[in-house]
């Protein structure tokens, strides 16, 4: 565990990292009211005392004819030697875009972006066959609306704009360029123009005009920062409602309410079991569990049920994707 301590001008660095990543250290320093210096200073301490762990673009899958599979896992008679092949297993497939361990109501969960319901389903039943035994339960889901509310919870600002992936969907295709540049942004949210014309023998006006048309067609849709949340007192966790009334107008209501609230991460519209999932950074379990009770009060006759687990790891994130 590092014994780097963050400050409030920490803080405020990575909110702003967390309402676009690709900053440049002149308009980070400016938001902030910092000298460049100060930022840079700090921000390679955040780095180098992980807590940052690295910077992403937020690929908007749908707009390239691609759904967003999910699938949760509670395990059975699996040891920690049979999860670390398993998960090996998920790591080392290119299929699989996410992979995360919660603890909760839910072991482990991962992601495939597919084309269609059958070739996410060619690519389940590998793993069904390789490790089903072990699945005590399994839950599929697919996310079509999934709304990032920014990392308000470092600063309290709940007067921030939303990225929306999802709820659309068109089928662009992307050149051999147009891939890598995703790919490459995926892995590095803030890598240069100059070092991606390097890389891929072409100029920085060219990749410029490339990306901004990727963000124009709303294939890129923001950068964000990878969060070591542990390292600042946080506790990740993700919420998955089942609804009596399943109402657009119920449903706005509840996403008005949890948009106007710090704690708050991320939305989810799924098909599945589940109605509706939020993610949210707390700092107690007594937190936690005060935000809940506000929530089953304010909409008592819409929630039936709810699961939750902790957020603790994700072993693959951030990787390059064959589009």
């Amino acid at each position: 565990m590092s014994n780097f301590e963050t400050t409030k001008k920490d803080l405020d660095i990575l909110f702003e990292l967390s309402l676009n990543a690709r900053a440049t250290i002149t308009q980070i320093a400016k938001k902030v009211k910092l000298s460049k210096q100060v930022v840079s200073y700090r921000l390679s301490l955040l780095e180098k005392n992980k807590v940052i762990l690295g910077y992403y673009a937020i690929t908007n899958i749908y707009m390239l004819g691609k759904t967003h599979y999910r699938v949760f896992v509670k395990y059975q008679n699996m040891s920690s030697e049979t999860e670390e092949e398993f998960m090996n297993y998920l790591i080392k497939n290119p299929k699989i875009v996410w992979i995360a361990y919660f603890d909760g109501d839910w072991d482990a969960a991962f992601l495939v972006w597919a084309d269609n319901v059958r070739e996410f389903e060619g690519i389940f039943d590998e793993i069904n066959e390789k490790f089903g035994i072990y699945f005590q339960q399994k839950y599929f889901s697919i996310a079509t609306k999934i709304e990032y509310l920014k990392f308000k919870f470092l600063n309290n600002n709940i007067n921030t704009s939303s990225i929306i992936f999802g709820n659309c969907y068109s089928n662009h295709k992307l050149d051999k360029l147009d891939s890598n540049l995703v790919n490459e942004l995926n892995l590095n949210g803030r890598a240069t123009l100059v070092s991606l014309a390097n890389k891929y023998n072409s100029s920085a006006k060219v990749i410029k005009e490339r990306i901004d048309k990727l963000q124009r067609n709303r294939i890129i849709v923001g950068y964000n920062i990878k969060l070591n949340h542990n390292l600042l007192g946080y506790t990740h966790r993700k919420v998955l409602l089942k609804l009596s009334n399943t109402s657009k107008e119920k449903i706005d209501q509840l996403s008005t309410y949890l948009k106007n609230h710090k704690n708050f991460i991320y939305l989810v519209k799924p098909i599945g079991d589940y109605d509706y999932e939020f993610e949210l950074m707390t700092k107690s379990n007594e937190e936690f569990h005060e935000i809940i009770k506000d929530i089953r009060s304010k909409f008592a006759e819409e929630i039936k049920s709810y699961n939750t687990v902790i957020h603790y790891k994700e072993p693959k994130s951030g990787q390059s994707y064959n589009f």
